[in-house]
Order: C-alpha cells, then structure tokens, then sequence
C-alpha cells in the first residue's frame, strides 16, 4: 500500500488525471482548467474532443515542458462504435496534438465473449497510439463486469500493450468502481507481471476519501474533475483519514 503520510501535493497532483467533461461547459471552463493544470501540473489534462485544439493552443508547449498529457476520451463514454470508427477518431485527435487517449472497449463483445474481437480492437489501438508516440489507456468499465469479465478485460489490455487499464468513464452504475474492482484488477495484473497500471475512474462521494483510498490501494492515476480539491485536502487527509500511515 502507498503511504499516503509520505505524499506531498505535488506526488499527488502527478497522480490526477484532470478532467473537463461536461458537454455543456465552455471554453471559459476549459481555459480556467488549463491554468488549474499549469498551476498543479497535473499528470494529465483531459477535454472533449472538440476542446482539444483551444488547450494545445493555450498550454501545449507547458505541457511538453512538464510532462503532463494532453487528451481526449475514443467513443467516450459507451464504447459502442466500431473499431474502424474509434481508430479512425484516435487519427483525428493525433493529428490535432493528443499526447494520450483513452478508449472505450466494446463491453458487449466481452460479456458474449467474443474475446477475438475485443483484443484485436484493443491492440490496434494501443499500436496506433504507439506508432504516433501517444500514451494508451484502455477503459474497461467494470461497473458492467463480473469479476471473470473483469479479470479477461485486463488480461487483454496488458496484452495489447497499453500504458493503463482505466476502470470506467464515469456514465454507468453506481457505486462501480469500488475497492474491490480495484484490487481484483492489481491483482491480476500482478499475476501477469504486467508493466500496465491501474487507473481508476468515476470515483463517487465522499469523492476525497474514496480518491486517497484508491490511491492508498496502489491505483497510478486517479481520473476526477474534482483534481484540485483532492490536491488541497492532502493535509487534511494525512491528519484526519490516515493517521496511521
């Protein structure tokens, strides 16, 4: 487990994916992100897809500066369109300057266990990223998984080579992903000796609590629009929540 007495805000905000995903917001919203994100220096700064050339235009030569990515989620957030449709949208988020993405795998082909399909999606998608020098992340959405669904899905992400396995996108069943989802996944990919790490997203109220919990457990990323908040409350957190750490 991490120790989260150890953590300064800084440690912290290296582990926040931070993201602006509201469809209603505007571009006040995600300018005000992007100097939140130069101010923290976040692990990464996530917009809709249509935002990302305002942010590259406002904060890409920062970002490059201070390793911190920029992008955007890949049939966010079902995961529902072809492959040929995600691959082709991942080009187009390339081209406009994404350092990472995030796709939704096909959650249908997995539960019918049509896990020819779900990989091979998975790994031209990873390769595509690869090719263009992106990080890939691999959105499993668990809150629609069993546990052996679970355990599939994240044999096949690592297989396919990608950076992370990402638990949701926020849109789905509550209460999904829990500590459980959490440690089953870290389980696996420790049996895989697997280089993938875990992200987790949609973390649910107490948002602050749950996020240091995940992070507590061993998740790399935590994705959240709530990225500064969990920043500042790192002393309050280390006094009140974890004194023991």
């Amino acid at each position: 487990m991490v120790d989260i007495s150890k953590l300064t805000k800084h440690d912290v905000a290296r582990m926040i994916d931070y993201a602006i995903l509201k469809p209603e917001w505007q571009d006040e919203h995600q300018i005000a992100g992007c100097e939140d994100t130069k101010k923290y220096k976040f692990g990464a700064y996530y917009v809709l897809p249509h935002w990302l050339p305002l942010v590259i235009s406002e904060m890409g030569d920062f970002a490059k500066e201070h390793d911190i990515e920029l992008g955007t989620g890949i049939a966010f957030p079902y995961g529902s369109a072809t492959t040929a449709s995600k691959l082709a949208e991942s080009e187009d988020q390339i081209k406009l300057g994404a350092t990472v993405l995030d796709m939704v795998a096909n959650v249908a082909w997995l539960k019918d266990r049509k896990y020819d399909l779900y990989q091979q999606e998975c790994s031209a998608f990873v390769k595509l990223c690869h090719d263009a020098g992106l990080v890939a992340k691999i959105i499993i959405r668990v809150g629609y998984l069993n546990d052996e669904e679970t355990k599939a899905a994240v044999k096949m992400v690592s297989e396919a080579g990608a950076e992370f396995v990402k638990t949701a996108t926020g849109a789905g069943p509550a209460g999904r992903p829990n500590m459980h989802d959490a440690q089953l996944i870290l389980d696996t990919l420790a049996e895989l000796k697997s280089t993938t790490k875990l992200k987790v997203s949609g973390v649910i109220e107490p948002r602050i609590f749950n996020a240091y919990s995940f992070i507590r457990l061993g998740a790399a990323r935590i994705g959240t629009r709530a990225a500064v908040k969990v920043v500042e409350s790192l002393p309050e957190v280390q006094r009140l929540l974890f004194p023991a750490c």
